[in-house]
């Protein structure tokens, strides 16, 4: 039964996964790996609790494996339980310290949570030179680059995301998007290619229209840049970045009536939200 759901789980068929694990514990109930299954299942069918349960049921059978911890630690993280996270990422690490993953998570932390660039960058950097072609860890330190200033670095990072996505044809278009960001004062027109192939790779993800739109405003195609903003808009209606963009757009295209709707509209997001 473990082959078959490993078999499911690399196929990613998780319900199955959930399903067979359960299957497992009624036949072994002292078996980790039944436990172990589930709460991977549960990690990714974003049932964080049962997650936590299910793999916590199986360290108590014994099993202390780095992707356990790993995956604990994740749990940990859906629940803001961020002290929690960080020492099962530690354990994941020392129990592995070949494995990127847990300096990869350990960076997201840093970075999303706490806004510490600067650690989240040491993490990348472990992440990186344990897997050079992690085309997420690559991206992510770039963006602490990025963040700190080093922007020649970060476009180094971004090239080497990229090149690793073009290989694989993921649909993800976050390094695309940067480099376009990068590059949009000191050649729009490439720019332009990289915030195409962005929307292109991810379509349904509205910073990708609203950044496709900053580029062609840039180059002065004000028709485009229009329309890339209402794709954003119809995507993501409350984005306050979007709505004020598009303000500025239609001022420069003498639509003085659709600006103020815009403008107004950009006034109460901003009221209610905040800045982005």
């Amino acid at each position: 039964m473990g082959s078959r759901i490993s078999e499911l789980a690399v196929r990613k068929r998780w319900k199955e996964v959930a399903e067979s694990a359960q299957r497992k514990i009624l036949a072994e109930p002292s078996d980790p790996d039944g436990f172990y299954w589930l709460g991977t299942a549960r990690l990714e069918l974003h049932d964080s609790i049962g997650a936590v349960q299910a793999l916590r049921s199986a360290q108590d059978l014994g099993m202390s494996k780095s992707i356990l911890h790993e995956n604990l630690g994740r749990a940990y993280y859906n629940l803001n339980q961020f002290i929690l996270f960080q020492q099962q990422m530690e354990e994941a690490s020392r129990l592995d310290p070949r494995s990127f993953k847990p300096n990869y998570f350990l960076g997201l932390y840093h970075l999303a949570i706490r806004s510490d660039v600067a650690t989240a960058l040491t993490f990348f950097d472990k992440a990186t030179k344990l897997a050079p072609n992690d085309w997420k860890s690559l991206y992510q330190e770039g963006r602490c680059l990025e963040l700190g200033g080093k922007s020649n670095e970060a476009l180094e990072y971004y090239a080497r995301a990229i090149r690793i996505l073009e290989k694989s044809n993921e649909p993800f278009g976050w390094p695309f998007q940067a480099m376009a960001h990068l590059m949009i004062n000191q050649d729009p027109q490439q720019a332009l290619d990289f915030a195409k192939k962005a929307v292109e790779r991810e379509p349904h993800e509205y910073s990708n229209h609203l950044t496709l739109a900053q580029v062609y405003e840039r180059l002065g195609n004000i028709p485009e840049a229009i329309g890339e903003a209402k794709v954003a808009e119809n995507q993501s209606p409350n984005a306050n970045a979007v709505r004020y963009l598009l303000f500025m757009l239609y001022r420069k295209a003498g639509n003085q009536q659709a600006a103020q709707a815009e403008l107004e509209v950009f006034q109460k997001l901003k009221a209610i939200y905040g800045s982005e």
